[in-house]
Protein backbone atom coordinates (compact mmCIF):
# COMPACT_ATOMS: atom_id res chain seq x y z
CA UNK A 1 0.00 0.00 0.00
CA UNK A 2 2.92 2.18 -0.35
CA UNK A 3 2.88 3.82 -3.57
CA UNK A 4 6.74 4.88 -4.04
CA UNK A 5 6.33 6.86 -7.42
CA UNK A 6 5.18 9.56 -8.99
CA UNK A 7 1.44 9.85 -10.18
CA UNK A 8 1.90 8.76 -13.82
CA UNK A 9 -0.17 10.69 -16.63
CA UNK A 10 -2.81 8.18 -16.87
CA UNK A 11 -3.40 8.92 -13.05
CA UNK A 12 -3.58 12.53 -13.35
CA UNK A 13 -6.12 12.07 -16.53
CA UNK A 14 -8.48 9.12 -14.00
CA UNK A 15 -8.42 12.76 -11.41
CA UNK A 16 -9.10 15.31 -14.61
CA UNK A 17 -11.87 13.04 -15.40
CA UNK A 18 -13.54 12.79 -12.22
CA UNK A 19 -13.31 16.42 -11.96
CA UNK A 20 -14.40 17.87 -14.94
CA UNK A 21 -18.10 16.98 -14.20
CA UNK A 22 -17.59 19.77 -11.13
CA UNK A 23 -16.88 22.59 -13.18
CA UNK A 24 -17.33 24.41 -16.85
CA UNK A 25 -15.51 27.11 -18.95
CA UNK A 26 -11.92 27.01 -19.39
CA UNK A 27 -10.01 23.62 -18.96
CA UNK A 28 -7.79 22.57 -16.39
CA UNK A 29 -5.78 20.64 -18.28
CA UNK A 30 -4.74 23.24 -20.42
CA UNK A 31 -2.93 25.41 -16.80
CA UNK A 32 -1.80 22.35 -14.82
CA UNK A 33 1.64 22.20 -14.04
CA UNK A 34 3.26 19.58 -12.84
CA UNK A 35 7.08 20.19 -13.75
CA UNK A 36 7.74 23.76 -12.90
CA UNK A 37 5.98 26.49 -11.31
CA UNK A 38 4.42 28.16 -13.43
CA UNK A 39 0.31 28.72 -14.27
CA UNK A 40 -1.44 26.55 -11.41
CA UNK A 41 1.39 23.94 -10.28
CA UNK A 42 1.00 21.05 -8.33
CA UNK A 43 4.51 19.15 -6.88
CA UNK A 44 4.64 15.58 -7.40
CA UNK A 45 5.46 13.15 -5.03
CA UNK A 46 7.78 10.09 -5.50
CA UNK A 47 7.69 9.25 -1.59
CA UNK A 48 6.02 6.63 -0.66
CA UNK A 49 2.94 6.89 1.98
CA UNK A 50 3.98 7.14 5.72
CA UNK A 51 1.09 7.60 8.14
CA UNK A 52 4.15 9.18 10.17
CA UNK A 53 4.57 11.49 7.56
CA UNK A 54 0.84 12.75 7.45
CA UNK A 55 0.29 16.25 8.19
CA UNK A 56 -3.12 17.70 8.87
CA UNK A 57 -4.34 21.45 7.11
CA UNK A 58 -7.68 22.44 8.52
CA UNK A 59 -8.97 18.89 9.76
CA UNK A 60 -8.04 17.53 6.57
CA UNK A 61 -5.26 14.86 6.01
CA UNK A 62 -2.04 15.41 3.45
CA UNK A 63 -0.85 12.34 2.30
CA UNK A 64 1.78 13.01 0.20
CA UNK A 65 3.51 16.37 1.98
CA UNK A 66 6.44 17.96 -0.28
CA UNK A 67 6.98 20.86 2.18
CA UNK A 68 6.67 22.10 5.79
CA UNK A 69 4.01 24.68 5.20
CA UNK A 70 0.77 24.77 7.02
CA UNK A 71 -1.47 25.73 4.07
CA UNK A 72 -2.34 24.23 0.51
CA UNK A 73 -1.83 26.71 -2.12
CA UNK A 74 -0.43 30.24 -2.25
CA UNK A 75 -0.70 33.19 -4.64
CA UNK A 76 2.57 34.30 -6.27
CA UNK A 77 1.48 37.29 -9.51
CA UNK A 78 -0.89 35.75 -11.12
CA UNK A 79 0.15 31.87 -10.33
CA UNK A 80 -0.83 29.63 -7.71
CA UNK A 81 0.99 27.29 -6.44
CA UNK A 82 0.80 24.00 -4.64
CA UNK A 83 2.80 23.10 -1.57
CA UNK A 84 2.11 19.46 -1.21
CA UNK A 85 0.56 16.58 -3.42
CA UNK A 86 -2.70 16.47 -3.84
CA UNK A 87 -3.03 14.64 -6.88
CA UNK A 88 -1.63 11.57 -5.45
CA UNK A 89 -3.44 12.09 -2.43
CA UNK A 90 -6.55 11.86 -4.14
CA UNK A 91 -5.61 9.12 -6.17
CA UNK A 92 -4.74 6.86 -3.54
CA UNK A 93 -8.33 7.30 -1.57
CA UNK A 94 -10.54 7.72 -5.05
CA UNK A 95 -8.76 5.00 -7.50
CA UNK A 96 -9.17 1.62 -4.91
CA UNK A 97 -5.00 1.59 -4.94
CA UNK A 98 -5.16 0.02 -1.24
CA UNK A 99 -7.49 -2.42 -2.08
CA UNK A 100 -5.69 -3.38 -5.20
CA UNK A 101 -2.53 -4.23 -3.49
CA UNK A 102 -3.87 -5.64 -0.37
CA UNK A 103 -3.87 -9.50 -0.24
CA UNK A 104 -5.34 -10.48 3.26
CA UNK A 105 -9.37 -10.49 2.88
CA UNK A 106 -11.46 -11.45 5.97
CA UNK A 107 -13.55 -14.48 6.40
CA UNK A 108 -16.00 -13.21 3.77
CA UNK A 109 -13.73 -12.41 1.36
CA UNK A 110 -13.93 -8.30 1.82
CA UNK A 111 -11.17 -6.20 2.45
CA UNK A 112 -11.47 -5.26 6.29
CA UNK A 113 -12.08 -1.56 7.84
CA UNK A 114 -9.25 -1.73 10.13
CA UNK A 115 -6.36 -2.69 7.02
CA UNK A 116 -7.95 0.67 5.05
CA UNK A 117 -6.35 3.69 5.81
CA UNK A 118 -9.41 5.07 6.58
CA UNK A 119 -9.46 3.71 9.72
CA UNK A 120 -5.53 4.29 10.46
CA UNK A 121 -6.08 8.02 10.01
CA UNK A 122 -9.86 8.30 11.41
CA UNK A 123 -10.89 9.83 8.04
CA UNK A 124 -13.95 6.75 7.42
CA UNK A 125 -16.84 9.22 8.10
CA UNK A 126 -15.33 12.36 5.92
CA UNK A 127 -15.49 12.46 1.98
CA UNK A 128 -11.66 13.28 2.11
CA UNK A 129 -11.30 13.31 -1.71
CA UNK A 130 -14.27 16.24 -1.87
CA UNK A 131 -12.71 18.31 0.32
CA UNK A 132 -9.29 17.32 -1.85
CA UNK A 133 -11.64 18.41 -5.37
CA UNK A 134 -13.08 21.37 -3.59
CA UNK A 135 -9.77 22.76 -2.95
CA UNK A 136 -8.15 22.27 -6.36
CA UNK A 137 -11.22 23.69 -7.96
CA UNK A 138 -11.05 26.87 -5.19
CA UNK A 139 -7.59 27.26 -6.49
CA UNK A 140 -8.17 26.97 -10.22
CA UNK A 141 -11.14 29.56 -9.60
CA UNK A 142 -8.92 32.19 -8.37
CA UNK A 143 -6.36 31.80 -11.15
CA UNK A 144 -9.09 32.16 -14.02
CA UNK A 145 -9.49 35.25 -12.21
CA UNK A 146 -6.47 36.69 -12.00
CA UNK A 147 -5.72 35.49 -15.92
CA UNK A 148 -9.01 36.58 -16.99
CA UNK A 149 -10.42 32.74 -17.92
CA UNK A 150 -13.96 31.83 -18.01
CA UNK A 151 -15.01 29.39 -15.16
CA UNK A 152 -18.44 27.96 -13.46
CA UNK A 153 -18.47 25.32 -10.78
CA UNK A 154 -21.56 22.92 -11.67
CA UNK A 155 -23.93 23.22 -8.21
CA UNK A 156 -25.77 20.35 -7.55
CA UNK A 157 -29.98 21.58 -6.01
CA UNK A 158 -29.87 18.80 -3.65
CA UNK A 159 -28.40 16.04 -1.76
CA UNK A 160 -29.82 12.58 -3.58
CA UNK A 161 -30.96 9.64 -1.26
CA UNK A 162 -30.38 6.35 -3.02
CA UNK A 163 -31.94 4.20 -0.85
CA UNK A 164 -32.18 0.06 -1.44
CA UNK A 165 -33.48 -3.30 -0.36
CA UNK A 166 -30.92 -6.81 -0.16
CA UNK A 167 -33.30 -8.85 -0.62
CA UNK A 168 -31.72 -12.12 1.56
CA UNK A 169 -34.56 -13.80 2.96
CA UNK A 170 -38.18 -13.94 1.87
CA UNK A 171 -39.63 -15.99 4.85
CA UNK A 172 -38.70 -16.22 8.69
CA UNK A 173 -41.08 -18.94 9.94
CA UNK A 174 -39.71 -22.18 8.56
CA UNK A 175 -39.11 -25.34 9.99
CA UNK A 176 -35.39 -24.72 7.85
CA UNK A 177 -35.09 -21.78 9.99
CA UNK A 178 -36.48 -24.02 13.33
CA UNK A 179 -33.64 -26.69 12.92
CA UNK A 180 -30.99 -24.81 11.90
CA UNK A 181 -31.43 -22.24 15.67
CA UNK A 182 -31.39 -25.28 17.33
CA UNK A 183 -28.42 -26.90 15.85
CA UNK A 184 -26.78 -23.46 16.56
CA UNK A 185 -27.97 -23.57 20.46
CA UNK A 186 -26.52 -27.29 20.77
CA UNK A 187 -22.93 -26.20 19.17
CA UNK A 188 -23.51 -28.59 15.97
CA UNK A 189 -23.55 -25.19 13.94
CA UNK A 190 -21.96 -21.92 14.45
CA UNK A 191 -23.81 -19.01 15.11
CA UNK A 192 -23.51 -15.44 16.12
CA UNK A 193 -25.74 -15.44 18.59
CA UNK A 194 -25.51 -15.83 22.62
CA UNK A 195 -27.48 -19.01 23.92
CA UNK A 196 -30.15 -16.49 25.59
CA UNK A 197 -30.66 -15.08 22.35
CA UNK A 198 -31.05 -18.30 20.40
CA UNK A 199 -33.44 -19.64 23.16
CA UNK A 200 -35.26 -16.57 22.37
CA UNK A 201 -34.76 -17.39 18.82
CA UNK A 202 -36.25 -20.63 18.72
CA UNK A 203 -39.20 -19.56 20.93
CA UNK A 204 -40.13 -16.97 18.21
CA UNK A 205 -39.76 -19.58 15.53
CA UNK A 206 -41.56 -22.13 17.77
CA UNK A 207 -44.91 -19.58 17.72
CA UNK A 208 -44.28 -18.39 14.43
CA UNK A 209 -44.58 -21.43 12.83
CA UNK A 210 -47.38 -23.23 15.23
CA UNK A 211 -49.61 -19.61 15.16
CA UNK A 212 -49.28 -18.75 11.52
CA UNK A 213 -48.29 -15.26 12.53
CA UNK A 214 -47.99 -13.61 9.84
CA UNK A 215 -44.38 -13.65 8.21
CA UNK A 216 -42.11 -10.12 9.32
CA UNK A 217 -39.96 -10.81 6.59
CA UNK A 218 -42.66 -11.01 3.85
CA UNK A 219 -43.60 -6.81 4.49
CA UNK A 220 -43.10 -5.28 1.14
CA UNK A 221 -46.39 -3.94 0.49
CA UNK A 222 -45.71 -2.09 4.33
CA UNK A 223 -42.50 -0.69 2.79
CA UNK A 224 -43.45 0.96 -0.16
CA UNK A 225 -46.51 2.24 1.17
CA UNK A 226 -44.34 4.25 3.81
CA UNK A 227 -41.68 4.68 0.71
CA UNK A 228 -44.95 6.39 -1.50
CA UNK A 229 -46.12 8.37 1.62
CA UNK A 230 -42.30 10.16 1.56
CA UNK A 231 -41.95 10.39 -2.02
CA UNK A 232 -38.91 7.61 -2.02
CA UNK A 233 -38.21 5.30 -4.78
CA UNK A 234 -35.80 2.48 -3.84
CA UNK A 235 -33.94 -0.03 -5.31
CA UNK A 236 -34.46 -3.77 -4.25
CA UNK A 237 -31.86 -6.28 -5.03
CA UNK A 238 -32.64 -10.06 -5.65
CA UNK A 239 -30.23 -12.82 -4.85
CA UNK A 240 -31.05 -16.30 -6.49
CA UNK A 241 -31.07 -19.56 -4.28
CA UNK A 242 -27.96 -21.75 -5.25
CA UNK A 243 -25.60 -24.58 -3.04
CA UNK A 244 -24.02 -21.88 -1.47
CA UNK A 245 -25.06 -19.18 1.42
CA UNK A 246 -27.50 -17.04 -0.48
CA UNK A 247 -30.94 -16.77 -1.01
CA UNK A 248 -33.80 -19.46 -0.34
CA UNK A 249 -35.71 -18.42 -3.23
CA UNK A 250 -35.52 -18.60 -6.98
CA UNK A 251 -36.40 -16.02 -9.55
CA UNK A 252 -38.62 -18.19 -11.33
CA UNK A 253 -40.62 -18.13 -8.11
CA UNK A 254 -44.20 -17.38 -9.43
CA UNK A 255 -44.77 -15.33 -5.49
CA UNK A 256 -40.69 -13.73 -6.44
CA UNK A 257 -41.58 -12.86 -10.40
CA UNK A 258 -45.08 -11.37 -8.78
CA UNK A 259 -43.27 -8.96 -6.39
CA UNK A 260 -40.70 -8.04 -8.85
CA UNK A 261 -43.90 -6.55 -11.25
CA UNK A 262 -45.66 -5.06 -8.51
CA UNK A 263 -42.55 -3.26 -7.29
CA UNK A 264 -41.61 -2.26 -11.23
CA UNK A 265 -45.25 -0.96 -11.63
CA UNK A 266 -44.67 1.33 -9.16
CA UNK A 267 -41.38 2.98 -10.46
CA UNK A 268 -38.87 0.98 -8.08
CA UNK A 269 -35.88 -0.52 -9.60
CA UNK A 270 -34.94 -3.93 -10.15
CA UNK A 271 -31.03 -5.17 -9.71
CA UNK A 272 -29.25 -8.34 -9.12
CA UNK A 273 -27.84 -9.70 -5.55
CA UNK A 274 -25.03 -10.87 -6.59
CA UNK A 275 -23.67 -14.76 -5.16
CA UNK A 276 -21.23 -15.25 -3.18
CA UNK A 277 -19.88 -16.77 -6.37
CA UNK A 278 -20.60 -14.72 -8.74
CA UNK A 279 -17.80 -12.38 -7.32
CA UNK A 280 -15.72 -14.37 -8.42
CA UNK A 281 -16.74 -16.48 -11.58
CA UNK A 282 -18.26 -14.69 -14.63
CA UNK A 283 -19.74 -18.27 -14.95
CA UNK A 284 -22.29 -17.64 -12.24
CA UNK A 285 -22.87 -13.47 -12.63
CA UNK A 286 -24.11 -14.63 -16.33
CA UNK A 287 -26.53 -16.72 -14.93
CA UNK A 288 -27.87 -15.08 -11.99
CA UNK A 289 -28.47 -12.13 -14.45
CA UNK A 290 -29.62 -14.28 -17.35
CA UNK A 291 -31.98 -15.50 -14.75
CA UNK A 292 -33.12 -12.17 -13.42
CA UNK A 293 -33.76 -10.75 -16.86
CA UNK A 294 -36.41 -13.41 -17.31
CA UNK A 295 -39.07 -12.47 -15.07
CA UNK A 296 -38.14 -8.21 -15.53
CA UNK A 297 -39.94 -6.00 -17.33
CA UNK A 298 -36.57 -4.49 -18.85
CA UNK A 299 -32.96 -5.82 -18.46
CA UNK A 300 -31.10 -5.06 -14.82
CA UNK A 301 -28.16 -2.51 -14.54
CA UNK A 302 -27.03 -2.39 -11.36
CA UNK A 303 -25.69 -4.96 -8.87
CA UNK A 304 -24.81 -5.44 -5.17
CA UNK A 305 -22.36 -8.32 -4.27
CA UNK A 306 -24.45 -10.34 -1.52
CA UNK A 307 -21.91 -9.86 2.12
CA UNK A 308 -20.36 -6.99 0.26
CA UNK A 309 -18.02 -10.02 -1.03
CA UNK A 310 -15.63 -7.89 -3.28
CA UNK A 311 -12.25 -8.24 -5.53
CA UNK A 312 -10.52 -5.72 -6.87
CA UNK A 313 -10.25 -5.59 -10.02
CA UNK A 314 -11.78 -9.49 -10.44
CA UNK A 315 -15.50 -8.44 -9.36
CA UNK A 316 -15.26 -5.43 -11.65
CA UNK A 317 -14.07 -6.98 -14.44
CA UNK A 318 -16.98 -9.69 -14.21
CA UNK A 319 -19.31 -7.12 -13.75
CA UNK A 320 -18.08 -5.05 -17.01
CA UNK A 321 -18.38 -8.46 -19.02
CA UNK A 322 -21.99 -9.17 -17.95
CA UNK A 323 -23.03 -5.72 -19.09
CA UNK A 324 -23.32 -4.11 -15.73
CA UNK A 325 -23.38 -0.36 -15.85
CA UNK A 326 -23.17 0.31 -11.71
CA UNK A 327 -21.88 -1.40 -9.03
CA UNK A 328 -23.33 -0.42 -5.11
CA UNK A 329 -21.27 -2.99 -3.13
CA UNK A 330 -18.72 -0.53 -2.13
CA UNK A 331 -18.76 0.55 1.53
CA UNK A 332 -17.20 -1.22 5.17
CA UNK A 333 -19.67 -3.65 6.56
CA UNK A 334 -17.99 -2.95 10.11
CA UNK A 335 -18.59 0.66 9.91
CA UNK A 336 -20.61 3.70 8.31
CA UNK A 337 -18.37 5.87 5.33
CA UNK A 338 -17.19 6.73 2.66
CA UNK A 339 -14.83 3.71 1.54
CA UNK A 340 -13.26 5.40 -0.91
CA UNK A 341 -13.84 8.73 0.91
CA UNK A 342 -16.20 10.27 -2.20
CA UNK A 343 -19.74 11.44 -1.88
CA UNK A 344 -20.69 11.10 -5.33
CA UNK A 345 -20.55 8.39 -7.77
CA UNK A 346 -17.54 7.48 -9.43
CA UNK A 347 -14.98 4.71 -11.06
CA UNK A 348 -12.09 2.91 -9.82
CA UNK A 349 -9.02 2.83 -11.71
CA UNK A 350 -8.04 -0.36 -14.15
CA UNK A 351 -4.22 -0.02 -12.41
CA UNK A 352 -3.72 -3.15 -15.38
CA UNK A 353 -4.71 -1.33 -18.07
CA UNK A 354 -4.10 2.29 -16.86
CA UNK A 355 -7.52 3.87 -17.33
CA UNK A 356 -10.95 4.12 -15.32
CA UNK A 357 -13.30 1.05 -15.44
CA UNK A 358 -15.93 0.67 -17.54
CA UNK A 359 -18.24 0.17 -14.19
CA UNK A 360 -20.14 3.05 -12.15
CA UNK A 361 -19.25 3.00 -8.23
CA UNK A 362 -22.48 3.63 -6.68
CA UNK A 363 -20.85 3.25 -2.72
CA UNK A 364 -22.65 2.12 0.01
CA UNK A 365 -22.50 4.94 3.06
CA UNK A 366 -24.95 2.83 5.69
CA UNK A 367 -26.14 -0.27 6.30
CA UNK A 368 -28.60 -1.33 8.99
CA UNK A 369 -26.54 -4.55 9.98
CA UNK A 370 -23.38 -2.45 10.62
CA UNK A 371 -25.26 -1.02 13.74
CA UNK A 372 -26.66 -3.76 14.83
CA UNK A 373 -24.54 -6.85 13.82
CA UNK A 374 -20.92 -4.69 14.21
CA UNK A 375 -20.78 -1.43 15.75
CA UNK A 376 -23.91 -2.93 18.33
CA UNK A 377 -25.55 0.54 18.74
CA UNK A 378 -28.97 0.72 20.36
CA UNK A 379 -31.43 1.31 17.50
CA UNK A 380 -32.46 4.52 19.62
CA UNK A 381 -28.74 5.88 19.22
CA UNK A 382 -28.53 5.29 14.86
CA UNK A 383 -29.76 8.66 13.91
CA UNK A 384 -27.32 10.97 16.42
CA UNK A 385 -24.54 8.01 15.29
CA UNK A 386 -25.53 8.82 11.40
CA UNK A 387 -26.15 12.19 11.50
CA UNK A 388 -22.35 13.51 11.00
CA UNK A 389 -22.21 11.66 7.81
CA UNK A 390 -25.58 13.22 6.58
CA UNK A 391 -23.93 16.54 7.51
CA UNK A 392 -20.85 15.64 5.03
CA UNK A 393 -23.49 14.56 2.37
CA UNK A 394 -25.17 17.78 2.77
CA UNK A 395 -22.70 19.62 2.47
CA UNK A 396 -21.52 18.49 -0.79
CA UNK A 397 -25.08 18.19 -2.40
CA UNK A 398 -23.59 14.51 -2.48
CA UNK A 399 -25.49 10.60 -2.41
CA UNK A 400 -26.40 9.13 0.45
CA UNK A 401 -26.87 5.22 0.05
CA UNK A 402 -28.48 3.68 2.60
CA UNK A 403 -29.50 -0.19 2.98
CA UNK A 404 -32.16 -1.78 5.02
CA UNK A 405 -32.49 -5.15 4.47
CA UNK A 406 -36.43 -6.13 4.58
CA UNK A 407 -35.87 -8.77 7.17
CA UNK A 408 -34.18 -6.14 9.43
CA UNK A 409 -37.89 -4.67 10.18
CA UNK A 410 -38.89 -7.42 12.65
CA UNK A 411 -40.89 -6.03 15.51
CA UNK A 412 -40.87 -9.58 17.80
CA UNK A 413 -36.44 -9.81 17.44
CA UNK A 414 -36.16 -5.48 17.37
CA UNK A 415 -39.28 -3.97 19.42
CA UNK A 416 -39.97 -0.08 17.76
CA UNK A 417 -37.70 -0.63 14.47
CA UNK A 418 -40.13 0.24 12.00
CA UNK A 419 -41.53 3.52 13.69
CA UNK A 420 -37.70 4.10 13.76
CA UNK A 421 -37.21 3.64 10.38
CA UNK A 422 -39.88 5.68 9.12
CA UNK A 423 -38.50 8.23 11.63
CA UNK A 424 -35.01 8.00 9.73
CA UNK A 425 -36.43 7.87 6.03
CA UNK A 426 -38.97 11.17 6.93
CA UNK A 427 -36.04 13.14 9.10
CA UNK A 428 -33.60 12.65 5.83
CA UNK A 429 -36.21 13.79 3.77
CA UNK A 430 -36.81 17.08 5.53
CA UNK A 431 -33.52 17.35 5.11
CA UNK A 432 -33.60 18.33 2.03
CA UNK A 433 -32.99 15.30 -0.10
CA UNK A 434 -34.17 14.00 -3.37
CA UNK A 435 -34.78 10.56 -3.67
CA UNK A 436 -33.59 8.30 -6.46
CA UNK A 437 -32.75 4.76 -7.46
CA UNK A 438 -29.87 3.73 -8.69
CA UNK A 439 -29.79 4.00 -11.99
CA UNK A 440 -30.84 7.58 -11.76
CA UNK A 441 -28.71 8.55 -9.33
CA UNK A 442 -25.93 7.54 -11.97
CA UNK A 443 -27.99 9.28 -15.19
CA UNK A 444 -27.99 12.44 -13.50
CA UNK A 445 -24.53 12.45 -12.75
CA UNK A 446 -23.83 11.01 -16.23
CA UNK A 447 -25.65 13.91 -17.68
CA UNK A 448 -23.29 16.46 -15.72
CA UNK A 449 -20.65 15.38 -18.07
CA UNK A 450 -19.29 13.15 -14.92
Amino acid sequence: MMMNHRISDSEIQYLLDHLDALYSGTSLRQYLSLNNQENLFVPLSDKPFDPERVITIDEIPVLFPCSDKQKWYSEDGNRILFHHDILKSAFYLLSGYQEYHFCEPDLYGRFPWKSSIQYSLGITQKPVVNYYFELILDAFERFSQLNGLEFKRKTRDAPTLFLSHDVDRIKKYTLRNLGISVFQLLGIKPGSLGSTDQLKMIGDYTKGILSFRKDPYWNFQEMVTLENELKISSTWYFLEKTKMNNSRYHFRNLQIRDLISYLTDLGHEIGIHGTHESSEDQHAMNGGIHGLNAVCKSPVTGIRQHFLKFGNPATSRIQVNAGLEYDATLGFAEQIGFRNSYAYPFRLYDFENRKPMDIWQLPLNVMEATFMEYLKIPPASIPETMQPLLDEVIRFNGVFSLLWHNCRLDEEWSPGINNLYRCLLNEIMKSGFISLTGQQTINLFKSDGA
